[in-house]
Protein backbone atom coordinates (compact mmCIF):
# COMPACT_ATOMS: atom_id res chain seq x y z
CA UNK A 1 0.00 0.00 0.00
CA UNK A 2 3.02 2.63 1.23
CA UNK A 3 4.78 1.74 -2.02
CA UNK A 4 1.91 2.45 -4.01
CA UNK A 5 1.26 5.65 -2.97
CA UNK A 6 5.16 6.50 -3.48
CA UNK A 7 4.67 5.64 -7.21
CA UNK A 8 1.95 8.22 -7.60
CA UNK A 9 3.51 10.85 -6.09
CA UNK A 10 6.85 10.55 -8.01
CA UNK A 11 4.82 10.18 -10.94
CA UNK A 12 3.41 13.49 -10.25
CA UNK A 13 6.05 15.03 -9.84
CA UNK A 14 7.64 14.18 -12.91
CA UNK A 15 4.41 15.69 -14.60
CA UNK A 16 4.73 19.25 -13.03
CA UNK A 17 6.58 21.41 -15.21
CA UNK A 18 7.82 25.14 -13.76
CA UNK A 19 6.24 28.39 -15.28
CA UNK A 20 8.13 30.35 -17.56
CA UNK A 21 9.20 33.77 -17.47
CA UNK A 22 6.49 34.56 -19.89
CA UNK A 23 3.81 32.66 -17.49
CA UNK A 24 5.12 34.76 -14.35
CA UNK A 25 5.04 38.32 -16.53
CA UNK A 26 1.12 37.11 -17.54
CA UNK A 27 0.71 36.15 -13.58
CA UNK A 28 2.44 39.50 -11.92
CA UNK A 29 0.38 41.50 -14.45
CA UNK A 30 -2.57 40.37 -13.28
CA UNK A 31 -1.80 41.03 -9.74
CA UNK A 32 -0.53 44.41 -10.65
CA UNK A 33 -4.11 45.10 -12.10
CA UNK A 34 -5.79 43.96 -9.00
CA UNK A 35 -3.35 46.42 -7.09
CA UNK A 36 -1.64 43.45 -5.16
CA UNK A 37 1.97 44.60 -5.56
CA UNK A 38 3.80 42.63 -3.02
CA UNK A 39 2.29 39.51 -4.90
CA UNK A 40 2.93 40.78 -8.24
CA UNK A 41 6.94 42.15 -7.44
CA UNK A 42 7.16 38.62 -5.93
CA UNK A 43 5.78 37.35 -9.48
CA UNK A 44 8.26 39.57 -11.54
CA UNK A 45 11.61 38.71 -9.17
CA UNK A 46 10.66 35.08 -9.83
CA UNK A 47 10.30 35.77 -13.60
CA UNK A 48 14.03 37.87 -13.22
CA UNK A 49 15.41 34.82 -11.40
CA UNK A 50 14.80 32.59 -14.97
CA UNK A 51 15.16 35.58 -17.16
CA UNK A 52 17.57 38.82 -16.17
CA UNK A 53 16.76 40.16 -19.20
CA UNK A 54 13.15 39.98 -19.18
CA UNK A 55 12.20 43.83 -20.01
CA UNK A 56 8.77 43.20 -19.71
CA UNK A 57 9.64 42.34 -15.98
CA UNK A 58 12.33 44.77 -14.83
CA UNK A 59 10.12 47.55 -16.31
CA UNK A 60 6.77 46.23 -14.02
CA UNK A 61 9.02 45.56 -10.74
CA UNK A 62 10.58 49.01 -11.41
CA UNK A 63 6.78 50.69 -11.46
CA UNK A 64 6.00 49.07 -8.54
CA UNK A 65 8.98 50.01 -6.61
CA UNK A 66 8.43 53.84 -7.67
CA UNK A 67 4.79 53.02 -6.22
CA UNK A 68 5.91 51.51 -3.32
CA UNK A 69 8.04 54.76 -2.43
CA UNK A 70 11.53 52.69 -3.23
CA UNK A 71 12.29 55.11 -6.02
CA UNK A 72 15.97 54.65 -6.62
CA UNK A 73 15.37 50.43 -6.55
CA UNK A 74 13.26 51.18 -9.27
CA UNK A 75 15.69 53.31 -11.05
CA UNK A 76 18.30 50.57 -10.93
CA UNK A 77 15.79 47.91 -12.42
CA UNK A 78 14.00 50.76 -14.97
CA UNK A 79 17.90 51.38 -16.18
CA UNK A 80 18.50 47.80 -17.12
CA UNK A 81 15.23 47.67 -19.39
CA UNK A 82 16.34 50.39 -21.06
CA UNK A 83 19.61 48.64 -21.99
CA UNK A 84 17.67 45.58 -23.30
CA UNK A 85 15.22 47.97 -24.99
CA UNK A 86 16.63 51.35 -25.58
CA UNK A 87 13.94 52.10 -28.21
CA UNK A 88 11.24 51.28 -26.10
CA UNK A 89 9.57 54.97 -24.65
CA UNK A 90 7.17 53.85 -22.63
CA UNK A 91 10.37 52.32 -20.57
CA UNK A 92 12.30 55.68 -21.12
CA UNK A 93 9.43 57.54 -19.62
CA UNK A 94 9.10 55.40 -16.66
CA UNK A 95 12.28 55.76 -15.99
CA UNK A 96 12.00 59.25 -16.17
CA UNK A 97 9.24 59.23 -13.35
CA UNK A 98 11.37 57.57 -10.93
CA UNK A 99 14.50 59.42 -11.58
CA UNK A 100 12.23 62.83 -11.04
CA UNK A 101 10.69 60.85 -7.55
CA UNK A 102 14.27 60.22 -6.44
CA UNK A 103 15.05 63.88 -6.66
CA UNK A 104 17.31 63.37 -10.12
CA UNK A 105 15.48 66.00 -12.23
CA UNK A 106 18.28 66.55 -14.97
CA UNK A 107 18.26 62.57 -15.37
CA UNK A 108 14.78 62.58 -15.59
CA UNK A 109 14.76 65.53 -17.92
CA UNK A 110 16.69 63.50 -20.07
CA UNK A 111 15.14 60.32 -20.50
CA UNK A 112 11.73 61.99 -21.10
CA UNK A 113 13.30 63.83 -24.09
CA UNK A 114 14.91 60.56 -25.17
CA UNK A 115 10.88 59.15 -24.64
CA UNK A 116 9.28 62.42 -26.29
CA UNK A 117 11.89 62.01 -29.68
CA UNK A 118 10.72 58.19 -29.94
CA UNK A 119 7.14 58.71 -29.25
CA UNK A 120 6.61 62.11 -30.44
CA UNK A 121 2.96 61.80 -31.04
CA UNK A 122 2.63 60.56 -27.10
CA UNK A 123 0.50 62.91 -25.63
CA UNK A 124 1.22 61.79 -21.73
CA UNK A 125 4.86 61.98 -22.31
CA UNK A 126 5.01 65.92 -23.10
CA UNK A 127 2.74 66.27 -20.22
CA UNK A 128 5.08 64.66 -18.05
CA UNK A 129 8.05 67.00 -19.38
CA UNK A 130 5.68 70.05 -18.91
CA UNK A 131 5.93 69.42 -15.50
CA UNK A 132 9.27 68.49 -15.14
CA UNK A 133 10.48 71.99 -17.00
CA UNK A 134 8.07 73.45 -14.42
CA UNK A 135 9.64 71.61 -11.63
CA UNK A 136 12.98 73.20 -12.85
CA UNK A 137 11.59 76.51 -13.60
CA UNK A 138 11.50 76.43 -17.80
CA UNK A 139 8.08 77.74 -17.62
CA UNK A 140 8.05 78.45 -21.16
CA UNK A 141 9.57 75.23 -22.52
CA UNK A 142 6.90 73.81 -19.78
CA UNK A 143 3.95 75.61 -21.40
CA UNK A 144 5.18 74.80 -25.29
CA UNK A 145 4.91 70.72 -23.84
CA UNK A 146 1.46 71.04 -22.18
CA UNK A 147 0.34 72.76 -25.58
CA UNK A 148 2.07 69.82 -27.61
CA UNK A 149 0.32 67.45 -25.47
CA UNK A 150 -3.32 69.14 -25.48
CA UNK A 151 -3.05 69.65 -29.05
CA UNK A 152 -2.73 65.35 -29.26
CA UNK A 153 -5.47 65.00 -26.65
CA UNK A 154 -7.60 68.10 -25.50
CA UNK A 155 -9.61 65.78 -23.59
CA UNK A 156 -7.01 65.36 -20.65
CA UNK A 157 -8.13 66.95 -17.43
CA UNK A 158 -4.93 66.16 -15.64
CA UNK A 159 -3.13 68.63 -18.76
CA UNK A 160 -5.70 70.85 -18.55
CA UNK A 161 -5.00 71.24 -14.30
CA UNK A 162 -1.07 71.20 -15.33
CA UNK A 163 -1.57 73.91 -17.84
CA UNK A 164 -3.85 76.06 -15.13
CA UNK A 165 -0.98 75.47 -12.39
CA UNK A 166 1.71 77.23 -14.96
CA UNK A 167 -0.66 80.10 -15.89
CA UNK A 168 -1.86 80.73 -11.91
CA UNK A 169 2.11 80.78 -11.34
CA UNK A 170 2.39 83.61 -13.98
CA UNK A 171 -0.44 85.34 -12.77
CA UNK A 172 -2.40 84.65 -15.84
CA UNK A 173 -5.68 84.78 -13.93
CA UNK A 174 -8.04 84.56 -16.91
CA UNK A 175 -6.51 81.76 -19.29
CA UNK A 176 -5.41 79.77 -15.99
CA UNK A 177 -9.42 79.70 -14.73
CA UNK A 178 -10.36 78.80 -18.71
CA UNK A 179 -7.60 75.73 -18.17
CA UNK A 180 -9.62 74.50 -14.66
CA UNK A 181 -13.03 75.37 -16.49
CA UNK A 182 -11.95 72.61 -19.01
CA UNK A 183 -10.55 70.29 -16.94
CA UNK A 184 -13.64 69.77 -14.67
CA UNK A 185 -16.15 70.06 -18.00
CA UNK A 186 -14.24 66.59 -18.52
CA UNK A 187 -14.33 65.07 -15.02
CA UNK A 188 -15.98 66.56 -12.38
CA UNK A 189 -12.54 65.78 -9.55
CA UNK A 190 -12.89 67.47 -6.08
CA UNK A 191 -9.35 68.24 -6.44
CA UNK A 192 -10.23 70.36 -9.24
CA UNK A 193 -12.22 72.55 -7.60
CA UNK A 194 -9.98 73.14 -4.43
CA UNK A 195 -6.85 74.24 -6.99
CA UNK A 196 -10.03 76.59 -9.05
CA UNK A 197 -10.86 78.20 -5.64
CA UNK A 198 -7.62 78.89 -4.93
CA UNK A 199 -6.84 80.66 -7.62
CA UNK A 200 -10.16 83.00 -7.07
CA UNK A 201 -9.40 83.17 -3.71
CA UNK A 202 -5.63 84.61 -4.70
CA UNK A 203 -7.23 87.06 -6.88
CA UNK A 204 -9.80 87.72 -4.01
CA UNK A 205 -12.97 86.57 -5.57
CA UNK A 206 -13.76 85.29 -2.22
CA UNK A 207 -17.77 83.93 -3.41
CA UNK A 208 -16.43 82.54 -6.29
CA UNK A 209 -13.78 80.43 -4.22
CA UNK A 210 -16.05 79.45 -1.02
CA UNK A 211 -18.59 78.09 -4.09
CA UNK A 212 -15.66 76.05 -5.28
CA UNK A 213 -14.34 74.86 -2.21
CA UNK A 214 -18.08 74.03 -1.24
CA UNK A 215 -18.17 71.39 -4.18
CA UNK A 216 -14.93 70.21 -2.98
CA UNK A 217 -16.39 69.27 0.36
CA UNK A 218 -19.17 67.67 -1.19
CA UNK A 219 -17.15 65.52 -3.53
CA UNK A 220 -14.75 64.83 -0.83
CA UNK A 221 -16.29 65.19 2.93
CA UNK A 222 -13.06 63.53 4.32
CA UNK A 223 -10.14 66.47 3.28
CA UNK A 224 -9.44 68.33 5.86
CA UNK A 225 -7.67 70.29 3.08
CA UNK A 226 -11.04 71.34 1.45
CA UNK A 227 -12.60 72.20 5.33
CA UNK A 228 -9.72 74.82 6.00
CA UNK A 229 -9.76 76.59 2.33
CA UNK A 230 -13.50 76.90 3.36
CA UNK A 231 -13.05 78.24 6.24
CA UNK A 232 -10.16 80.32 5.38
CA UNK A 233 -12.57 82.05 2.69
CA UNK A 234 -15.65 82.53 4.94
CA UNK A 235 -13.04 84.27 7.45
CA UNK A 236 -11.64 86.74 4.88
CA UNK A 237 -15.41 87.35 4.00
CA UNK A 238 -15.93 88.14 8.07
CA UNK A 239 -18.65 85.03 7.97
CA UNK A 240 -16.81 84.12 11.53
CA UNK A 241 -19.64 81.53 12.90
CA UNK A 242 -19.32 79.87 9.51
CA UNK A 243 -15.74 79.62 9.45
CA UNK A 244 -15.97 78.29 13.22
CA UNK A 245 -17.55 75.45 12.21
CA UNK A 246 -15.83 74.47 9.07
CA UNK A 247 -12.23 74.62 10.95
CA UNK A 248 -13.27 72.53 13.76
CA UNK A 249 -13.81 70.08 11.32
CA UNK A 250 -10.81 70.22 9.49
CA UNK A 251 -9.34 70.01 12.50
CA UNK A 252 -11.78 67.09 13.99
CA UNK A 253 -10.33 65.10 10.59
CA UNK A 254 -6.78 66.15 10.91
CA UNK A 255 -5.24 67.64 14.41
CA UNK A 256 -1.55 68.02 13.08
CA UNK A 257 -2.03 70.38 10.57
CA UNK A 258 -1.06 74.01 11.81
CA UNK A 259 -3.63 76.21 8.94
CA UNK A 260 -7.15 75.52 10.58
CA UNK A 261 -5.95 76.27 14.24
CA UNK A 262 -4.22 79.40 12.82
CA UNK A 263 -7.24 80.41 11.23
CA UNK A 264 -9.20 79.52 13.88
CA UNK A 265 -7.01 81.26 16.35
CA UNK A 266 -7.89 84.20 14.35
CA UNK A 267 -11.60 83.90 14.66
CA UNK A 268 -11.32 83.92 18.58
CA UNK A 269 -9.09 86.67 18.30
CA UNK A 270 -11.94 88.45 16.26
CA UNK A 271 -14.48 87.43 18.72
CA UNK A 272 -12.37 88.77 21.57
CA UNK A 273 -12.14 85.17 23.24
CA UNK A 274 -8.28 86.01 23.56
CA UNK A 275 -7.78 82.31 25.68
CA UNK A 276 -9.50 80.21 23.04
CA UNK A 277 -7.39 82.53 20.62
CA UNK A 278 -3.88 81.88 22.66
CA UNK A 279 -4.63 78.01 22.46
CA UNK A 280 -4.97 77.76 18.80
CA UNK A 281 -1.82 80.06 18.09
CA UNK A 282 0.43 78.34 20.15
CA UNK A 283 -0.47 74.89 18.48
CA UNK A 284 -0.34 76.77 15.63
CA UNK A 285 2.96 78.24 15.94
CA UNK A 286 4.21 74.47 17.39
CA UNK A 287 2.93 72.79 13.66
CA UNK A 288 4.38 75.43 11.77
CA UNK A 289 7.37 76.92 13.39
CA UNK A 290 8.79 79.14 10.53
CA UNK A 291 5.16 80.62 9.63
CA UNK A 292 5.41 84.28 10.04
CA UNK A 293 1.89 84.90 10.16
CA UNK A 294 1.24 82.23 13.48
CA UNK A 295 3.86 84.08 15.09
CA UNK A 296 3.01 87.28 14.60
CA UNK A 297 -1.42 86.95 15.76
CA UNK A 298 0.25 84.79 18.43
CA UNK A 299 2.08 88.11 19.33
CA UNK A 300 -0.76 89.92 19.47
CA UNK A 301 -3.01 87.63 21.56
CA UNK A 302 0.21 87.39 23.86
CA UNK A 303 -0.35 91.26 24.21
CA UNK A 304 -4.13 91.40 24.51
CA UNK A 305 -3.36 89.15 27.87
CA UNK A 306 -0.59 91.34 29.08
CA UNK A 307 2.17 88.71 28.28
CA UNK A 308 4.38 91.81 26.77
CA UNK A 309 8.14 89.72 27.34
CA UNK A 310 6.37 87.01 25.48
CA UNK A 311 4.50 88.58 22.88
CA UNK A 312 8.08 90.85 22.20
CA UNK A 313 9.84 87.69 21.77
CA UNK A 314 6.86 86.00 19.31
CA UNK A 315 7.07 89.97 17.32
CA UNK A 316 10.61 89.72 16.85
CA UNK A 317 10.47 86.18 15.47
CA UNK A 318 7.45 87.02 13.54
CA UNK A 319 9.24 89.88 11.97
CA UNK A 320 12.77 88.01 10.99
CA UNK A 321 10.84 86.00 9.20
CA UNK A 322 8.75 88.33 7.89
CA UNK A 323 11.98 89.52 6.61
CA UNK A 324 13.25 85.97 4.85
CA UNK A 325 9.96 85.43 3.14
CA UNK A 326 10.55 89.28 1.57
CA UNK A 327 13.86 88.35 0.70
CA UNK A 328 13.13 85.20 -1.89
CA UNK A 329 11.63 87.62 -4.52
CA UNK A 330 14.20 90.06 -4.14
CA UNK A 331 16.97 87.14 -4.67
CA UNK A 332 15.41 86.04 -7.94
CA UNK A 333 15.14 89.56 -9.26
CA UNK A 334 19.03 90.03 -8.41
CA UNK A 335 19.53 86.48 -9.71
CA UNK A 336 17.59 87.65 -13.12
CA UNK A 337 19.27 90.90 -13.42
CA UNK A 338 22.74 89.16 -12.76
CA UNK A 339 21.78 86.47 -15.84
CA UNK A 340 21.66 89.05 -18.14
CA UNK A 341 24.30 91.27 -17.38
CA UNK A 342 26.55 87.60 -17.44
CA UNK A 343 24.92 87.24 -21.24
CA UNK A 344 25.29 91.10 -22.02
CA UNK A 345 29.41 89.86 -21.29
CA UNK A 346 29.02 92.58 -17.87
CA UNK A 347 30.63 89.78 -15.65
CA UNK A 348 32.15 92.07 -12.56
CA UNK A 349 28.49 93.64 -12.71
CA UNK A 350 27.06 90.34 -12.86
CA UNK A 351 28.95 88.79 -9.65
CA UNK A 352 28.10 91.50 -8.08
CA UNK A 353 24.35 90.89 -8.41
CA UNK A 354 24.68 87.22 -7.85
CA UNK A 355 26.37 87.81 -4.34
CA UNK A 356 23.83 90.27 -3.29
CA UNK A 357 21.06 87.94 -4.40
CA UNK A 358 22.76 84.86 -2.04
CA UNK A 359 23.11 87.27 0.71
CA UNK A 360 19.30 87.41 0.54
CA UNK A 361 19.05 83.73 0.32
CA UNK A 362 22.03 81.55 0.67
CA UNK A 363 19.41 79.03 -0.31
CA UNK A 364 18.98 80.33 -3.64
CA UNK A 365 20.64 77.77 -5.79
CA UNK A 366 20.38 79.34 -9.53
CA UNK A 367 22.07 82.23 -8.25
CA UNK A 368 25.10 79.61 -6.63
CA UNK A 369 25.55 78.34 -9.91
CA UNK A 370 24.86 81.24 -12.20
CA UNK A 371 27.95 82.49 -9.85
CA UNK A 372 30.24 79.84 -10.17
CA UNK A 373 29.60 80.06 -14.02
CA UNK A 374 30.90 84.04 -14.01
CA UNK A 375 33.99 82.79 -11.96
CA UNK A 376 34.76 80.32 -14.66
CA UNK A 377 34.50 83.50 -17.04
CA UNK A 378 36.56 85.67 -15.30
CA UNK A 379 39.40 82.64 -14.85
CA UNK A 380 38.75 82.89 -10.83
CA UNK A 381 39.18 78.79 -10.84
CA UNK A 382 39.02 78.23 -7.15
CA UNK A 383 36.09 80.49 -6.36
CA UNK A 384 33.78 78.57 -9.35
CA UNK A 385 34.96 75.27 -7.94
CA UNK A 386 34.04 76.35 -4.30
CA UNK A 387 30.40 77.33 -5.24
CA UNK A 388 30.09 74.82 -8.00
CA UNK A 389 30.57 72.32 -5.06
CA UNK A 390 28.14 73.76 -2.95
CA UNK A 391 25.38 74.13 -5.76
CA UNK A 392 26.08 70.69 -6.34
CA UNK A 393 25.69 69.04 -2.76
CA UNK A 394 21.63 70.75 -3.22
CA UNK A 395 21.50 70.14 -7.26
CA UNK A 396 23.78 66.46 -7.28
CA UNK A 397 22.53 65.49 -10.74
CA UNK A 398 23.39 68.17 -12.59
CA UNK A 399 25.69 67.54 -15.52
CA UNK A 400 26.25 71.18 -16.52
CA UNK A 401 27.22 72.01 -13.23
CA UNK A 402 29.33 68.51 -12.84
CA UNK A 403 30.94 69.87 -16.49
CA UNK A 404 31.55 72.86 -15.17
CA UNK A 405 32.91 71.89 -12.46
CA UNK A 406 35.61 69.65 -13.81
CA UNK A 407 36.64 73.25 -15.93
CA UNK A 408 37.24 74.78 -13.19
CA UNK A 409 39.59 72.43 -11.75
CA UNK A 410 41.29 71.99 -14.64
CA UNK A 411 42.39 75.77 -15.17
CA UNK A 412 43.14 75.38 -11.31
CA UNK A 413 45.74 72.50 -11.65
CA UNK A 414 43.77 69.21 -10.88
CA UNK A 415 43.16 66.95 -13.81
CA UNK A 416 42.70 64.03 -11.46
CA UNK A 417 40.03 65.72 -9.27
CA UNK A 418 38.58 67.19 -12.67
CA UNK A 419 38.22 63.87 -14.15
CA UNK A 420 36.16 62.28 -11.39
CA UNK A 421 33.53 65.43 -12.07
CA UNK A 422 33.68 65.11 -15.83
CA UNK A 423 33.34 61.85 -15.26
CA UNK A 424 30.29 62.38 -13.56
CA UNK A 425 28.85 64.62 -16.25
CA UNK A 426 29.32 61.90 -18.95
CA UNK A 427 27.47 59.40 -16.92
CA UNK A 428 24.71 61.74 -16.67
CA UNK A 429 24.88 62.98 -20.28
CA UNK A 430 26.41 60.27 -22.73
CA UNK A 431 26.03 62.30 -25.84
CA UNK A 432 27.85 65.76 -24.67
CA UNK A 433 30.64 65.84 -26.49
CA UNK A 434 32.02 69.10 -24.76
CA UNK A 435 32.34 66.82 -21.81
CA UNK A 436 33.82 64.14 -23.52
CA UNK A 437 36.52 66.13 -24.35
CA UNK A 438 37.30 67.98 -21.46
CA UNK A 439 36.77 64.52 -19.39
CA UNK A 440 40.01 63.52 -22.10
CA UNK A 441 41.98 66.78 -21.68
CA UNK A 442 41.73 65.80 -17.90
CA UNK A 443 42.75 62.32 -18.25
CA UNK A 444 45.91 62.85 -20.53
CA UNK A 445 46.81 65.66 -18.10
CA UNK A 446 46.64 63.19 -15.26
CA UNK A 447 48.55 60.92 -17.94
CA UNK A 448 45.88 58.29 -18.26
CA UNK A 449 46.47 58.21 -22.07
CA UNK A 450 44.44 55.42 -23.15
CA UNK A 451 41.61 56.90 -20.96
CA UNK A 452 41.85 59.88 -22.69
CA UNK A 453 41.74 58.44 -26.35
CA UNK A 454 38.59 56.44 -25.70
CA UNK A 455 37.06 60.08 -24.65
CA UNK A 456 38.49 61.94 -27.83
CA UNK A 457 37.25 59.60 -29.78
CA UNK A 458 33.81 59.36 -28.30
CA UNK A 459 33.63 63.46 -28.90
CA UNK A 460 34.77 63.08 -32.49
CA UNK A 461 32.14 60.48 -32.94
CA UNK A 462 29.26 62.74 -31.88
CA UNK A 463 29.99 65.88 -33.09
CA UNK A 464 32.76 65.05 -36.55
CA UNK A 465 32.34 68.50 -36.99
CA UNK A 466 34.14 70.02 -34.47
CA UNK A 467 37.89 69.99 -35.43
CA UNK A 468 39.46 70.45 -31.98
CA UNK A 469 38.29 66.90 -31.41
CA UNK A 470 40.53 65.59 -33.64
CA UNK A 471 43.83 68.03 -32.51
CA UNK A 472 43.25 66.38 -29.26
CA UNK A 473 43.60 62.94 -30.53
CA UNK A 474 46.99 64.01 -32.85
CA UNK A 475 48.25 66.17 -29.95
CA UNK A 476 47.76 62.52 -27.25
CA UNK A 477 49.67 60.47 -30.08
CA UNK A 478 52.11 62.73 -29.60
CA UNK A 479 52.01 62.15 -25.87
CA UNK A 480 51.82 66.07 -25.43
CA UNK A 481 54.92 66.77 -26.86
CA UNK A 482 54.69 70.03 -28.82
CA UNK A 483 51.23 70.50 -28.68
CA UNK A 484 48.50 71.71 -26.41
CA UNK A 485 45.22 70.46 -25.61
CA UNK A 486 42.02 72.23 -26.10
CA UNK A 487 39.45 71.37 -23.47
Amino acid sequence: MCLGWLVVLVFFSQGTTAPTASQLDSDGAALLAQGKLSEAEAQFRRALAIDPRDAESLNNLGVILRRRGRPDEAVAFLRRAVEVQPNDALLHSNLALALREAGRLNEALAELGIASRLAPRDAAIHRNLGILFAQAGNDLQAESEFTKSLDLDPRSPQTHQELGRLLALEKRTDQAEKEYLAALSIADQSFLHFELGELYQNNRRFGLAAHEFRSAVHLDPKNAQYFQALGHVLLAEDKLGEAETELLRAIQLNPSAGEPHRDLGEVFQRKGEFDRALVELRRAAELMPTDSRSHYMLARVLGKLGKQDEAAGEMRLAQKLTQAEKSRPLSKALNNEGTKLLEEGKVEEAIEKFQQALQLNPGDNRAQYNLAVAYVVENHFDRAAEQFRAYLRSVPDDPDASYYLGLALLGSGRPTEAAGSLAKAVGLRPDDAPAHNAFGVALAKAKEFDRAAQQFEAARHLQPEKLKYAKNLACLEHRLEGCTLAP
